[in-house]
This record gives C-alpha cells, structure tokens and sequence, in this order.
C-alpha cells in the first residue's frame, strides 16, 4: 500500500479519515475520498501516465479539469472496461482499477517509443502514401498501424450498465456551479423561476474552491468564499423550483435552447444507470463555464511535470 510521499500533511478538498484503495497498472496505491485519479497518481508520486498517439513521447497530467490532453487512461476490465478517461474527471472510489492506454509493454518501456527517434521520417499523413502499395497487404498494415497509433481497447463484451435519458423544461438553466453561475441560480430562484444548475464537478464553487485552498482570502458579500459556497448551495436545495446537477456536462447547445446534458449518476446508490442523457429545453440560458488556460508554446511543453 503506497503511504503517499507527495501528500501534503494537511489542506486540500479531501477526507482524509476515508481512505480508498486503487489500481494503477497493475500497482495497488492509496488515496482519499474527494480524490480524482489525476491527485491520487501525483500524490502517489506517479508522473508518467501514457504515451502520445503517434510517436509515443511520455505524457503525464498537464491540467486540473475536462480540458486535460494527455493523462487519458483506460478504466475497469471487461465488459465495464472504458478506453480514453480523463483521469483528471475519474473520481476515485474503492477498488478503482486503471491502466495507461496506447503502450507495451508498459507504459514506462514502450517499444512504440522508437517512433519518435524516426519522427522526421514519419510527418502526418504519411501512412496514407507509404502503405498503398501493393493494395493488397494493406489490411496486413492497418493491423499494424493501428496497434502502434490507437488510443485504448473498445470492450468486445455486451455493457452491463443502464442508462437513462430525461426530457425536461426550465425557465433559466445556468451551465457551471462557479461564482457566477451560483449568483446567477439565487437571483433566478429568488424570483420563483424554475431553474436548473448544472456542475461538471463534485462539488460546487468552481474558481473559489481552489483559491480558498491555496490560501488566497476571497471574500464575498463580506463572507469568506468557503462559507459563501455552502451558504449558497444550501439555499439553493431550499428552493422548491431549483435542481441542482452535479456531474453533469453540457455537451450541446441546439435550436430554441436545447441543451444536452450528460450526467454521471454510477456510484449514487444501488441499482442507478450508469449515465443520464437529458435533453433539456430552457427559456433562458446563462452560460457560466469560467476560462481555461491556455499552455505556452515551448519544446517538450508537453512532457510530464510540465503543467497550467
């Protein structure tokens, strides 16, 4: 069992009076309950987590949130195994296996590494000129190709999971449980409208959890930003007309403010679907997602230890 030698003593959005047990290739490692896998992997002094799709350089975890490019894994086995995670959005539970993706054999002696020291050799596109020739071994090639370049193992088992899809109606729907989107939820529930909060994350605050766990003093309406957050959201799950969905992504935005969402419901309780698909159609939309960092153009910007 690892004994977590990055963990800081103290700090951070997590239980510590609630370990969880883990797998990451094949390795049992420890972490704690509010964990993702991307902090438990670092906590754990884990760096290197995949492999590119091409050249096979090392990647590691570069972000915090959904828009990570590098740290994708591949969770469970089986029928339930699942290619091409973000391991920054993986929230860690008990006996949580995952793998690195798109390397053998293993991920910190890939042989597909080879690619790269011939990268001048192999620019984009070149298979498609390359490997024409003669037409008839190229299914022989794709075999080959695609074992060098995919990215995860689709399952060949039927999914045992359930899924549910939803159609509902709302007067203001607010995408992202932020500052802003929770100010934006109040002053719409206030005037009795029927609102709908979506947050991608576990939690609610967006930008303000991480100040105030960095130290950072945000205050607002003269209140310290972690008691401002818990005040709002139970505000919020006073309100009649309020539903407040937490992991869960919009993922489109349609004609007359139809907006898809996905929701992470697996793990809730007993006997749940695995995901909920709802097709929700708003009077008014406020569109609270925050700003992603943008990464510095450098040589090897994307290699592990390199972050935002």
């Amino acid at each position: 069992m690892s004994r977590q030698p990055f963990r800081l003593d103290a700090g951070g959005a997590i239980d510590r009076s609630r370990p969880l047990s883990f797998s990451f290739n094949g390795e049992t490692l420890e972490g704690y309950a509010g964990d993702s896998l991307a902090s438990a992997l670092l906590a754990n002094g884990v760096r290197l987590i995949g492999r590119s799709f091409k050249y096979h350089r090392p990647r590691g975890i570069m972000t915090a949130g959904p828009e990570e490019p590098n740290a994708l894994v591949q969770l469970g086995s089986g029928a339930e195994s699942e290619p091409n995670i973000r391991a920054t959005e993986v929230v860690l539970r008990e006996g949580l296996v995952a793998r690195s993706q798109n390397c053998w054999p293993s991920v910190g002696f890939d042989l597909g590494a080879v690619n790269n020291f011939a990268s001048r050799l192999l620019p984009a596109g070149f298979y498609y000129k390359t490997f024409m020739h003669p037409a008839r071994l190229w299914h022989s090639y794709e075999r080959v190709i695609r074992r060098m370049a995919g990215m995860g193992e689709a399952p060949r088992q039927p999914d045992p999971d359930a899924y549910e899809k939803h159609h509902a109606h709302c007067d203001v729907l607010v995408v992202g449980g932020g500052p802003a989107g929770l100010m934006a939820a109040l002053a719409a529930g206030r005037g009795g409208a029927r609102v709908v909060l979506a947050e991608a994350g576990e939690v609610l605050g967006g930008s303000l959890v991480g100040a105030s766990l960095a130290g950072g003093g945000e205050r607002i309406d003269d209140q310290p930003a972690d008691d401002w957050i818990a005040r709002a959201g139970h505000r919020l799950a006073e309100m009649e007309e309020v539903t407040v969905l937490k992991r869960t992504t919009a993922f489109g935005y349609y004609d007359q403010n139809l907006i898809g969402l996905v929701q992470e419901v697996a793990g809730e309780a007993a006997g749940l679907p695995r995901q909920r698909l709802w097709l929700l159609r708003a009077k008014r939309v406020v569109l609270a997602t925050g700003a992603m960092e943008r990464p510095l153009v450098f040589a090897d910007n994307d290699r592990p230890g390199v972050m935002l």
